[in-house]
């Protein structure tokens, strides 16, 4: 019989896995990390030994305890009790974030991985840029750490495995080629671009899974076509990040936010914190600054996805930056602190600067220093605090959040020390943001248009609020509050 195994993302956001078993073959619907339970259990500031990270990760149930789906090369003996065996044919990432592909990297070599070219992109950039290093960086390719240590003892001179996962490149709206189930990908909206949506067709059963999705985006226009194609299944599994949440504010909303406040802030430095992924809020800020008269500063970081995604030629709406300038990060000891050779300067970031360097788009913190009212600066990361030692902004200098808000302790923690970094600095801070996720009311109007049979609550660490709000808004579907569900 066919069925529904909710691994990873039941009654928890973030760290979705669904398995879904066929006749004709098994997938997951992600493979996240559930970046709230590992700060949980994370000790010190390095990085999980290789040797025990698999038997650490299963033990405290970051992978799920499943027979015949993780690399062999990870450790000599891992025997996991007490679990079934699956066979999984492919591996079907919603979009580019740690919780839905974060953990691709503990997959068996010969698993599929189904990306859109946009989204591989994405991944590629973050991997790349952030420094992630150790499996969970190894989303597409590896090398085998046992081939890698065998060759070292016997000095032998053979190189280590070089292993490239079997990737399938999927385009919106057509099925998915390659894997035995039949899937659609549909993009919806979401605070990062090529994020899809699933139709879904096994043994005669119709599921839908939204990934991550909201209505108050800048291309709300595709999780409205989503809904249409996903009308009467069988199954709908939603995501509920926000189900306890009526607040609504929109990509528009943010942009006449940070107009207001920017121009309160005439002959003061303006920076904004924001997402290097969430494409359509630097689109928003950039429009914002030009609005204002100011010269646009971009990250590397920024830059650098905005390039990977034109090297590719994505069909992503790629801001705007021909007059934007890009900052030149300070991070050798000599030379004023701008010597490339430095090993300060990691590979790509020395690489972008080289490319730049005939082009006037770099900008540096003496520059801006000078000429403060100038410039709108956009920076991913609060760490890009430090930078702002260097430009020494005038007490009073405007500086937007413009990303969630910390919901965790351990997370409220860390942005008191970057509330610290503000405080000194002397700067205002406003918070102005939109999220990435459909509150109460639309999550509501997506189901009662789909009107599916029977809906599979993920991505919420209140999956009951859907039981209580199917009594008070009339919703005919079953609920269904459980990891495993066999398709009839």
């Amino acid at each position: 019989m066919a069925y529904i195994h909710i691994y990873g993302g039941f009654g928890e956001i973030g760290g979705n896995k669904i398995f879904i078993s066929s006749r004709d073959g098994a997938i997951f619907l992600d493979f996240g990390l559930n970046l709230k339970k590992k700060r949980e259990y994370s000790l010190g500031y390095g990085v999980e030994r290789t040797s025990r990270i698999l038997k650490n990760y299963l033990l405290i149930n970051l992978l799920p305890n499943i027979r015949g789906i993780y690399r062999s090369d990870l450790s000599e003996e891992i025997e996991i009790k007490h679990s079934e065996k699956v066979d999984v044919d492919a591996c079907i990432i919603s979009h580019a974030h740690l919780d839905h592909y974060g953990l691709v990297g503990f997959l068996e070599s010969n698993v599929k991985i189904a990306v859109s070219k946009s989204m591989k992109a994405l991944i590629e950039h973050s991997i790349e840029t952030s420094g992630r290093t150790g499996v969970e960086g190894e989303v597409f390719n590896y090398r085998d750490k046992k081939l890698e240590e065998e060759s070292r003892k016997h000095k032998s001179k053979r190189h280590a495995k070089h292993v490239e996962r079997p990737i399938v490149i999927f385009e919106e709206r057509r099925k998915i080629p390659n894997i035995p189930v039949h899937i659609e990908p549909h993009p919806v909206d979401h605070s990062i671009p090529a994020s899809f949506g699933f139709i879904i067709e096994v043994d005669g059963v119709s599921i839908a899974y939204t990934g991550d999705i909201r209505l108050h985006g800048v291309v709300h226009h595709y999780t409205e076509s989503f809904i249409e194609k996903a009308r009467d299944v069988e199954y709908l599994i939603v995501e509920g990040t926000r189900i306890e949440d009526s607040g609504s504010f929109s990509e528009e909303d943010v942009k006449q936010s940070m107009m207001k406040e920017i121009q309160k802030k005439s002959g003061k430095f303006v920076a904004v914190l924001t997402s290097s992924l969430d494409i359509d809020r630097v689109r928003t800020t950039i429009e914002v600054a030009e609005e204002c008269g100011r010269t646009v500063i971009l990250s590397p970081r920024i830059f650098h996805l905005i390039s990977t995604l034109k090297s590719v030629e994505s069909r992503v709406k790629i801001p705007e930056i021909t007059y934007a300038k890009v900052y030149f990060e300070k991070r050798s000891i000599i030379d004023g602190g701008y010597f490339l050779d430095s090993s300060h300067y990691r590979s790509w970031l020395k690489k972008l600067y080289k490319q730049l360097a005939d082009k006037d788009m770099l900008v540096k913190s003496e520059e801006v220093k000078r000429c403060q009212e100038k410039y709108l600066m956009i920076f991913t990361g609060p760490q890009y605090l430090y930078e702002f030692i260097d430009i020494e902004p005038s007490p009073g200098s405007l500086l937007i959040i413009s990303t969630s808000e910390p919901h965790d302790e351990e997370q409220e923690i860390e942005w008191e020390k970057a509330e610290n970094w503000i405080n000194l600095l002397r700067l205002d801070s406003r918070w102005i943001h939109s999220s990435g996720h459909a509150n109460r009311e639309d999550l509501l109007e997506i189901i009662k248009k789909i009107n599916p049979k029977n809906l599979v609550p993920v991505h919420t660490e209140n999956p009951r609020e859907y039981v209580k709000l199917a009594e008070k808004e009339n919703l005919k579907c079953r609920i269904l509050l459980t990891e495993r569900i066999n398709l009839e």
